[in-house]
């Protein structure tokens, strides 16, 4: 009887070797062998399978003329990771984008999904960042893809600020880093402080002097500034 193997979800020459001949039964056999070779592999994927097929028998007929032969995954899910990034400088006016590269640890034949979503730190959404959610989808053989999140950049003098992007509800797949860290580098000049100056005009002198403190510009940060009272006016109560 002469047999073939043919394709199924597994393929001739990247999952098993073809095999075609002939088995020949001699007389008082009941059983012959046929061996065919599958190609192993570190891809995650689906089990795969193939037919052994018989056709053309002499001097018998035959009652099963097909068998599946089936190559059993064995190789574990790849893992999820996200990295860290740094908007450096933040910049004076407009946007800037954080772009965080999701990764496989190793391919796979398998599609892979993984939702992501900000989330504030020290950083706020709408003030510093806008929010982003959605899903990252790895196609067969992919092993990175970008999100990005835009953040917003300003004239304010203020600490580095940070938010971030964690990732949530894998597909065939486990999350080993879930959370990326955005960190959005302050880079705008520590303002600068004055003091106005001011005349005492009444009569008898008595009475209140104010001076203000001035700020060139706005901070995102509390300012001290010490001060010390001197001059020609004796302190201590008498001027």
């Amino acid at each position: 009887v002469d047999y073939a193997t043919a394709d199924g979800t597994a393929m001739a020459g990247s999952d098993y070797s073809s095999a075609t001949g002939t088995v020949t039964l001699n007389p008082g056999d009941t059983s012959k062998p046929v061996t065919v070779t599958t190609q192993t592999d570190t891809v995650d994927e689906a089990d795969e399978t193939f037919t052994f097929n018989l056709f053309n028998p002499t001097n018998a007929t035959i009652a099963t003329s097909q068998v599946v032969g089936t190559i059993v995954d064995d190789d574990g899910s790849p893992t999820i990771t996200i990295d860290d990034v740094t908007v450096n400088p933040e910049g004076g006016s407009g946007t800037k984008s954080a772009v965080f590269t999701v990764s496989l640890s190793a391919p796979s034949e398998k599609t892979i999904t993984v939702d992501y979503a900000t989330a504030d730190g020290t950083a706020t959404v709408v003030n510093d960042y806008s929010q982003a959610t959605g899903t990252v989808t790895f196609s067969p053989g992919d092993t990175s893809k970008p999100v990005t999140v835009t953040t917003q950049t300003d004239t304010i003098d203020e600490a580095d600020e940070t938010f971030a992007v964690n990732l949530s509800n894998p597909t065939n797949a486990t999350v080993a880093d879930s959370q990326g860290v955005g960190t959005i580098v302050d880079d705008d000049a520590t303002p600068t402080v004055s003091f106005t100056s001011a005349t005492q005009t009444s009569a008898n002198e008595s009475g209140t002097m104010t001076l203000t403190a001035q700020l060139s510009a706005v901070s995102g940060l509390e300012v001290t500034v010490p001060f010390t009272v001197s001059g020609t006016a004796t302190g201590g109560g008498t001027d």
